[in-house]
């Protein structure tokens, strides 16, 4: 039965109580996260993605747009460079260029929480910030997650509900892991979805509000087909021109690739028919993505990292970063593309521009750009109906090291290709991509960090995104052809600020 506080002195006293333990325990984070600051090492730091100050971090949270600012919210853990209790995290930008970070916003506080406040998502109603997180513990071996709500004038300071955990159960088609709520409005009514599972099979479960608090649940909105996942992670539903988009992360599979569905969704009977499936990301660190509330661009971020992987920045007192900024459209035939903002375009510094078109020959190497940095921006087109080569590479050779960065594309198949075992510290891999048909052209758009690399191929059509951490700072890009000519049709290279 659902407790309802009486406005008692008794009943105010206990809540100014709890409000005051949070604060408290919120402070004590911020402390520890100062405190590590100067002991955070500066070998693998990202220059122009979001990461935390310190510690971990893991899936963005609560993307949204809020008195001017867009804010994400972020799993973080303040007291370790490892997984442990999730508090929320928390950063504001105007510009996605340059990052605030703010207070932490939640700390695991209540019995309802006592293990972490899990992942989930934030809403803008009249003058106040809704984050929706869930609650999380452990009791004996029992997984207990339920739905939980804080909200806040400021944007900033944010107070537990009182009627919290607002769904205190999972429902018979769901299981114990029952989380990330993602919460939106549409004609009037407020609608959340829940990653879960059934039997083996992942699924996202509906609800829906008047008024933000109390929630009905409607049933099953979409679910695996039996090879999509066991459970489903962070759900996320939205329109998108004249249909609507599911984003979903399994668990229970080989490769943990975030996976989209394009269709239809009935309101009426809470249902969503997909029509289309695809992978939004081929990398091996692109994860729990969320798309931002409250803007009319379709706007993501997701975590870049993997739980399969070991991170080498641990031993430096940070873990973590978050993609940049992407949007997401729908193409001319359905399927969704991920393109970058324009706004990264304000981190262009040095430009160097090569002719804008010129030839590789067979079995030859060419560098592209006199430019060595590890942080850049490459954009190179290549014309595939006039090149003869079978196989076109092209590889960021660092200078002060044996190590390289491999992207290879095969003429025949399509095929774009990743390979990052040149790398000798991290998660040595590759990673394949289908660009389907092999068009007259190839695009490709590359955001290289410190240590991370972001592939973006003919304007989002796919996308490989992964973690290195190589041992030199700076890396020539040079392209290779195998078998035959390469014809490049156009190629700009930039520095990106720091």
């Amino acid at each position: 039965m659902k407790m309802t506080y009486k406005n008692s002195n008794q009943q105010t006293s206990l809540d100014t109580e709890r409000d005051t333990s949070h604060r408290l325990l919120l402070q004590k984070a911020d402390a520890s996260i100062r405190q590590a600051l100067p002991t955070v090492s500066d070998t693998h730091r990202l220059h122009y993605h979001l990461m935390p100050q310190a510690h971990w971090m893991n899936d963005p949270n609560g993307l949204v747009y809020y008195r001017g600012y867009y804010h994400v919210f972020y799993q973080h853990h303040p007291y370790s460079s490892d997984w442990g209790p999730m508090h929320w995290g928390h950063a504001r930008t105007k510009d996605f260029i340059t990052w605030e970070h703010l207070p932490i916003a939640l700390a695991p506080s209540e019995d309802y929480d006592a293990d972490g406040c899990f992942s989930g998502s934030a809403v803008v109603e009249g003058d106040l910030l809704h984050l929706f997180y869930t609650g999380h513990r452990v009791i004996d071996g029992e997984l207990i997650q339920v739905q939980c709500k804080a909200t806040s004038s400021d944007g900033i300071h944010f107070i537990k509900d009182r009627r919290n955990p607002l769904i205190t159960s999972f429902p018979s088609d769901g299981s114990p892991d029952f989380r990330d709520p993602k919460v939106w409005r549409h004609h009037g009514s407020w609608y959340m979805v829940l990653g879960s599972g059934r039997d083996g099979r992942g699924n996202v479960l509906l609800y829906k509000s008047q008024d933000l608090t109390q929630w009905e649940y409607v049933g099953v909105l979409a679910h695996s087909d039996g090879t999509q996942g066991t459970i489903w992670e962070c759900p996320d539903l939205f329109p998108l021109g004249d249909r609507h988009v599911l984003l979903i992360s399994p668990m229970g599979v080989k490769d943990r690739r975030v996976m989209y569905f394009v269709g239809d969704m009935d309101y009426d009977v809470g249902k969503f028919t997909p029509e289309y499936v695809g992978t939004l990301d081929y990398g091996p660190d692109f994860y729990a993505v969320q798309t931002f509330s409250g803007t009319e661009r379709r706007l993501m971020l997701a975590w870049m990292d993997a739980w399969e992987c070991d991170i080498p920045s641990k031993k430096d007192n940070w873990a973590g970063a978050l993609t940049l900024p992407r949007e997401l459209v729908l193409d001319e035939s359905g399927k969704l593309r991920a393109q970058p903002l324009p706004e990264l375009q304000k981190l262009r510094q040095r430009s160097i521009s090569v002719a804008r078109s010129f030839v590789v020959e067979k079995d030859q190497s060419m560098p592209l750009t006199d430019l060595q940095d590890a942080c850049l921006e490459l954009n190179l087109v290549l014309a595939l109906n006039s090149s003869t080569a079978s196989h076109f590479t092209l590889c960021f050779c660092y200078t002060e090291s044996s190590e390289q960065i491999l992207i290879r594309y095969n003429k025949a198949t399509g095929e774009l290709y990743l390979d990052t075992s040149k790398i000798h510290v991290g998660q040595p891999g590759l990673y394949k991509a289908a660009l389907h048909p092999p068009g007259e052209r190839l695009e490709l758009r590359i955001f290289l960090d410190r240590s991370s690399i972001e592939v973006f191929a003919n304007q989002g059509e796919a996308t490989i995104t992964a973690r290195i951490y190589p041992r030199s700072q700076t890396t020539i890009p040079r392209v290779f052809a195998l078998d035959g000519q390469i014809k490049v049709k156009s190629l700009e290279c930039w520095n990106l600020a720091k």
